[in-house]
């Protein structure tokens, strides 16, 4: 058998909590600068109801101070009071620090430019030297290419066309001339006086000229020339041979050449 259900006290209405408890009006005191304002600043009174009424749910009437009838605190520009003071103290800050350094740093470069029109910098001025040809201090010239010369083969030698007119060489103020043979060369005991290797029938010639320059005398009357090298250089160790004198000429096939001298400057002597 189920237990019997246990039944509360009927419940009251709201009337006829009214009608029991006598709604009672306070009304504020006296004035005083103490109590002001008062605690309800948006209302002058405030409605309240027994201890039993608030045990029953029915709290009072009266609003908080400092708040809204939502029950939210009032705002400034959407943030909260001490926010907002909080917020413009510190903007009032940074300002005051950005006009402070705009106004130091034109002070700062006021005095700078005061200073500098007072004791005015040395300028420096360039001189650029330009190399002449007695400088002590010329260029290093770049470094020459080596060459190799040939020690075997045919040298350029157009006999034919220098045979058409004297070979003339000059050194200072005198001058050699020599008439070529081509084909033909000189040979017998002691008539060369050296020999040496040369690239072209105008060296040959010219060794004996500075022969002559140097000696002062008529001691080289002619040279011996061949243009090639590989059968000569083997041979004899040179293709230029200064002649001390001149026998009767004999054919020479392997590119050869005379040169005779027939014109000398006044100290040289005919033998």
């Amino acid at each position: 058998m189920d237990a019997p259900e246990a039944v509360g006290p009927p419940v009251k209405s709201l009337s006829h909590i009214f009608r029991r408890n006598q709604l009672r009006i306070h009304s504020p005191g006296p004035w005083s600068p103490r109590k002001w304002p008062p605690k309800s600043p948006l209302g002058m009174y405030e409605f309240s109801t027994s201890s039993q009424e608030k045990e029953e749910g029915i709290g009072g009437f009266g609003r908080k101070v400092g708040r809204d009838e939502d029950g939210r605190e009032p705002t400034i520009c959407g943030f909260r009071r001490p926010t907002f003071f909080l917020s413009l103290a510190l903007a009032a800050v940074i300002l005051v620090a950005i006009v402070g350094g705009g106004v130091a740093g034109t002070t700062a470069v006021a005095n700078a430019q005061r200073e500098s029109a007072l004791c005015p910098l040395p300028s420096i001025q360039t001189v650029t030297i330009t190399p002449t040809a007695t400088s002590l201090f010329s260029p290093t010239p770049t470094a020459l290419e080596a060459i190799t010369v040939p020690r075997l083969g045919l040298l350029d030698f157009d006999c034919g066309r220098m045979a058409l007119s004297r070979q003339i060489i000059t050194l200072g103020s005198n001058s050699w001339s020599f008439d070529v043979n081509c084909m033909m060369d000189v040979k017998g005991v002691g008539v060369d006086l050296t020999g040496m290797t040369s690239y072209t029938f105008e060296d040959c010639i010219k060794a004996c000229a500075i022969y002559n320059n140097m000696a002062r005398n008529n001691t080289c009357v002619g040279v011996g020339f061949s243009a090639n090298l590989t059968t000569i250089l083997p041979k004899v160790g040179g293709n230029c041979w200064l002649k001390g004198w001149l026998p009767e000429m004999s054919p020479e096939m392997n590119l050869g050449a005379v040169g005779v001298l027939v014109s000398s400057p006044k100290f040289m002597s005919t033998g």
